[in-house]
Parts: structure tokens; sequence; C-alpha cells
């Protein structure tokens, strides 16, 4: 696998997609208990993400293997890294199943007090992720350009705003539509065992499932030790981990 070249492909696109990585990942069954937290879809029954697992000693176990994800992080952020954030996206047919499209940053921007963009999204598909089942699409390049009202926006924290499809930091459709006609559109489809990486600044959403199949991504947010937050986040956890031990990664 030639890291150079992808790591240039993640500079240059906001992401890279490396289909078929893992020949083993972990089994949602497993990652459920050790302080898991579910959200819901709008009907209050309906599962639709699942945080805050990085405690859980199946998980732990089988992240500390994955040497490719320890010489990525390395690689693109420099130093060691922790996990800030784990979660499991689960797409449904339900309406409330969309995610807008926005940038992940800004919630740990201004929620999180971080002062830094280092960070990186590492996505492992748990299910092969078929076009219409709800994929994430991406924008690519618009990592790199920002609008002006987003230098000044500052939102009131909500805990749904964070974890639902009424989801703060959202671009509006002629947001959209502007930067998708500049940089164009992208699915992000692949068989189960696949690994997205993705800037945290990238513009990217999902919608509904056309498909009666919940799929399952894992999405984990890994940021360098160093870049530490000037404040205490309101934010519960399971969205904002407090404890920036390195990942002893094994050899």
């Amino acid at each position: 696998m030639d890291i150079e070249a992808l790591i240039k492909k993640y500079d240059e696109q906001g992401y890279v997609l490396i289909p078929e990585v893992f020949c083993d990942v972990p089994s949602f069954i497993d990652l459920l208990g050790e302080g898991a937290e579910p959200f819901f879809e709008q009907d209050q029954s309906t599962l639709r993400s699942l945080y805050g697992f990085h405690n859980n000693s199946q998980f732990t176990a089988w992240i500390e293997k994955q040497r490719l994800l320890c010489e990525i992080t390395q690689r693109i952020l420099g130093e060691h890294v922790y996990l800030h954030q784990t979660k499991v996206n689960i797409k449904n047919q339900q309406e409330s199943s969309v995610w807008p499209f926005h940038r992940d940053f800004p919630f740990w921007k201004v929620f999180d007090y971080f002062p830094e963009n280092c960070f990186l999204n590492a996505v492992v598909y748990l299910d092969d992720v078929h076009e219409g089942s709800g994929e994430l699409e991406v924008i690519p390049g618009s990592h790199r350009e920002f609008l002006d009202r987003e230098a000044n926006e500052v939102t009131d924290y909500s805990l749904e705003g964070s974890a639902s499809s009424d989801l703060l930091f959202s671009f509006s459709e002629e947001e959209k539509s502007y930067f998708q006609q500049k940089y164009g559109l992208e699915k992000t489809t692949g068989p189960k065992g696949s690994l997205l990486l993705f800037d945290p600044n990238l513009i990217h959403g999902s919608g509904v499932s056309c498909l009666d199949f919940s799929r399952k991504i894992m999405i984990l947010t890994f940021n360098a030790c160093s870049n530490l937050p000037s404040g205490d986040s309101p934010r519960p956890a399971y969205l904002c981990n407090t404890d920036r031990t390195p990942i002893a990664w094994k050899n």
C-alpha cells in the first residue's frame, strides 16, 4: 500500500477511501455494552447512533492491533493520538435518518474549545455500503474553502444539535449547491472492511436509505495529544472524551 500517495490524495481532496483494508472488524453487538450511549431516530425506538465505546475492552483490543491506523495517524497528525470521539452511525429508512451537510470541526472548536483542527476522522465500514443505502457523500476540496459567515458563527449548544437530523452548523441547500457546483459531489461506497479517511473540515452528509438494510459505519475521531482545549466542554464525555491518554498501539 502506497501510504505517500494516500496521504497526498487526502491532503488534496480532503478524503481518501481504501477498499477492504480490514479482514476483521468489531462486532456491533460487542460495542453495545461498557458505557456506550445510544441515540434514536425521531420515533424514539429506532437506533440511529451509538457513541462512546472507546473504553470497551473488545474495541480497545481491536484498535491497539491496527498498525495501519497507527501509521496513518502518525503521518497525518505527526504525533501520538487519542480518541476524541467514537461512534457507529446506522442508516435507516426514516426521514429523520438524514445527516445534513456540515463540517465536523466547528462542533469541537465552538463547544469543546479546541483551538486547532489537529483531528482525523477514520471511518470503518462494518457492513457493505451500497449506493442507495444512505452512503456518506462528500464534496472533495471543500476542506480548503470557507464561507464568510462561518468565521463568526456562534450557536447555543444542544445535545440534539450534536447528534440528530436537526444538526447545528449545517449548510443551506443554496450553500451546498455552491460548493457542489465548484467541487463536485462523490459517494463513498465500498465493501465491509473498507476504510474512509476524511478531514473534519470536509463538507459531508447523507440521506435516508432506500434499502431495507440498516447499514453501519464506525467513525473514529483521532486528536493529536498536544492539541488541548482551552476550557471544559459542556458536552458529555461520550461526545467529547476527557481521557487524553495516547493509544497504546501493539507492535
